[in-house]
């Protein structure tokens, strides 16, 4: 199965919010090695740039995004601070991707989903949230079917 996010891609997402020059906002990043760790977005003023968020990104030994999480700036106490997490979890036939908030008491779960290839053309897509309780249910189950997997629609002659 192909991975969604990896380091390109999110390298790519951020030299493309570069370009835009008609965004109310702009654009900073670290880079080490060439892999965005941190992305900083700033809201653009009269006065000049202000901070908005931060994203920080985690990747597996395969470049994978393995985390991402978007802190707020708190401009009462001139800090980020966390927000909203997503993290995925990877296995051999697809993926999961859970998403947290942050309160006082840590990151809670809010939200997952799960992405599998039962065969070659069909996909399941499975949506949990948490019970009273905080135990994940299944709220909705989607199933794709892609006739056309592994098929070119056109060939070189």
């Amino acid at each position: 199965m192909n991975t969604i996010i990896t380091i390109c891609t999110v390298l790519s997402m951020y030299m493309t919010s570069l370009e835009n020059v008609n965004s109310e906002y702009f654009y900073n990043a670290d880079i080490v090695n060439g892999i965005v760790t941190t992305m900083y977005v700033y809201d653009s003023s009269d006065t000049g740039l202000t901070p908005k968020f931060s994203y920080d990104f985690k990747y597996d030994a395969e470049g994978r995004l393995i985390e991402k999480t978007v802190n707020r700036w708190d401009k009462w106490n001139q800090q980020y601070k966390p927000s909203t997490r997503l993290e995925m979890t990877y296995t051999d036939n697809g993926y999961e991707v859970s998403h947290s908030v942050w309160s006082k008491k840590g990151w809670k779960a809010t939200e997952k989903v799960f992405y599998q290839m039962e065969s070659n053309q069909v996909l399941s897509v499975n949506y949990l949230q948490p019970n009273h309780q905080g135990k994940f249910n299944t709220v909705e189950h989607l199933t794709v079917i892609d006739p056309m997997a592994g098929r070119l629609l056109a060939e070189k002659q």
